[in-house]
């Protein structure tokens, strides 16, 4: 609760910042003029080269766990006390049986090191993790403890990792990996509690080609906590090749947002990952430290929720806040908000270094209020940049859900309590808005802020290779159904008009008239159901985008 006491508190400020100054598929054809993200087609989506096999290395010793029990469980909150014959100190790879799992809980991982790290993969198939209609069980699948491990169904057999059926994205096959990795998480959207993969009490470990998606919270929550008022570290994670989609809240949720002490971020890296269709932010970051680097994902349909989400406010595309060291964001597209692109926020605790935070080449579009708010405190020392950025596709629409806000006029809002000198430097933004508060052009200072070099002008939409949506779909037409915006003054009911998009249960669905109060799949004369997204993220090739290696690309 305390997290989103903060949250709100941190949304007061951004007011304050800115008070101055199933059918056949797809067949709609045809672009209006503010369409958001446009898809390059199937014709030409460019080559992947597969990458070569035996990344990890030939195994050696090798373990098998059990697989699942009569309830469809396995649960090992001990693997080191359940299977003493093993040595835990060698064991090159931990198979987890392919099968159908209600829950997963394995606990107590091994401390390794980074020259011999412990590979668990899948094994004779794909591990399929779904709770039983009903369960009132706490959480899907959690893994604790140790370091120097990774969790991975990458397909290479070389390395004895995966399964040939199950390759996910592997060779470019975005468009067809949907519920084809090595590991899926479905939670089915059975509590509002539940991760798609809880990870505690761990550090300096990897996680990769995993599917998780219906997640009842997060896709998937990394925190750890400590005692006696002392917290251990939460570095050197590595974060990558995940496909996290149809969430009722956050995609990725890493680290804490209580107060100090916090788990410093230091060596987080995050990259290539799709963040897809999440009610709340798709990607929230905590507690960044020295060599955090965050780059070429596509963070896309952010806030899905924000009519009717489980607390106010809960609705930019990503949020993230920084402590110390040098950061890095990076070649990255953020589309699809409520509040803003990105909530981010600045804020050391004692011992901190000093704080570098650069901000180049990504791509930003499309949300309803703001397009970056910066609140926190950051020291006379620490330095923030934005460089080489693009905005686009922020037009207000924010009252309709909370009446009392105004268009912001600004692409910026900063918290006037931030000293640390901030760059602007070569950025471009489309529309009528204005940089940030007191600067009328792309060059000059106003406060704190330095900015040279920007420009206002048209910016040609990043295009994707296919989204699977209807052709010409702005990003912010699609959301999640709700009869009520429950966050609106006096909760009114929702009305659609004909052809607007909503997900439900992780479908999608266009009305086929305008309705009120007509759940998706009971009302079928009132909304039709359309095929699953394919989710071909990448940068569609041979464009401006992919030429500066903008998102994941081909």
């Amino acid at each position: 609760m305390q997290r989103r006491v903060v949250a709100l508190v941190l949304l007061a400020l951004v007011a304050t910042a800115c008070s101055d100054d199933a059918e056949d598929g797809p067949s709609d054809s045809g672009t209006p003029p503010d369409a958001g993200l446009t898809d390059a087609g199937s014709g030409d989506a460019g080559t992947s080269e597969c990458e070569p096999f035996g990344h990890f290395g030939p195994p050696g010793n090798t373990f098998t766990l059990p697989g699942p029990n009569a309830n469809g469980e396995l649960y090992v909150p001990d693997v080191q006390a359940r299977f003493p014959e093993v040595d835990w100190s060698t064991l090159d790879r931990l198979y987890v049986p392919a099968g159908n799992y209600t829950l997963i809980n394995l606990g107590n991982l091994p401390q390794r090191s980074a020259s011999r790290p412990l590979v668990i993969t899948n094994s004779g198939g794909q591990v399929v993790m779904r709770p039983r209609p009903g369960s009132t069980q706490g959480y899907i699948w959690s893994m604790s403890g140790g370091s120097h491990w990774v969790l991975t169904g990458r397909y290479d057999p070389e390395s004895g990792t995966g399964h040939v059926d199950f390759p996910g994205h592997r060779c470019g096959a975005y468009a067809t990996s949907r519920e084809r990795y090595g590991f899926l998480s479905d939670d089915a959207f059975l509590s509002e509690g539940h991760m798609g993969l809880g990870i505690g009490g761990a550090h300096s470990f990897e996680v990769e080609f995993i599917e998780i998606t219906r997640a009842g919270f997060a896709g998937l929550r990394i925190n750890r906590s400590g005692s006696g008022g002392t917290v251990p570290p939460l570095n050197d994670i590595r974060l990558h090749d995940l496909y996290i989609h149809d969430t009722a809240s956050e995609g990725i949720y890493f680290g804490s947002t209580q107060g100090a002490p916090t788990p410093l971020g230091s060596g987080l890296q995050v990259y290539n990952n799709r963040l897809v269709r999440t009610g709340t932010e798709a990607l929230q970051l905590q507690n960044l430290g020295e060599g955090a680097d965050i780059h070429h994902n596509v963070i896309a349909y952010g806030a899905l929720d924000w009519r009717a989400a489980f607390q106010p406010y809960q609705d930019h595309n990503a949020q993230a806040q920084v402590r110390g060291g040098r950061i890095r964001f990076h070649h990255n597209v953020f589309v699809g908000g409520a509040a803003a692109l990105l909530n981010f926020f600045v804020g050391a605790e004692s011992g901190d270094a000093p704080l570098n935070v650069e901000f180049t080449d990504n791509y930003f579009a499309d949300t309803l209020n703001l397009g970056i708010y910066v609140g926190g405190t950051a020291a006379d020392s620490g330095r923030l940049t934005w460089e080489r950025n693009a905005f686009r596709g922020l037009d207000f629409g924010y009252a309709e859900v909370y009446p009392s806000t105004t268009d912001p006029g600004v692409i910026f809002g900063f918290d006037n309590r931030i000293r640390s000198p901030v760059t602007l430097k070569d950025n471009r933004w489309e529309g009528g808005r204005r940089l940030t508060h007191g600067l009328n052009g792309g060059s000059g200072t106003s406060g704190v802020v330095t900015a040279t070099g920007n420009v206002n002008g048209d910016i040609v939409p990043l295009a994707f290779v296919d989204t699977g949506l209807p052709a010409g779909t702005p990003t912010r037409a699609l959301e999640l159904w709700t009869d009520r915006a429950t966050l609106a003054p006096g909760a009114p009911e929702v009305t659609y008009a004909a052809g607007r998009l909503v997900m439900h249960d992780a479908q999608l669905y266009r009305a086929r008239r305008a309705n009120t109060n007509k759940v998706p799949p009971e009302n079928p004369s009132d909304w039709e159901r359309l095929a699953l997204p394919v989710d071909d993220l990448r940068t569609a090739p041979g464009t401006e985008w992919a030429e500066r290696g903008v998102g994941l690309l081909p």
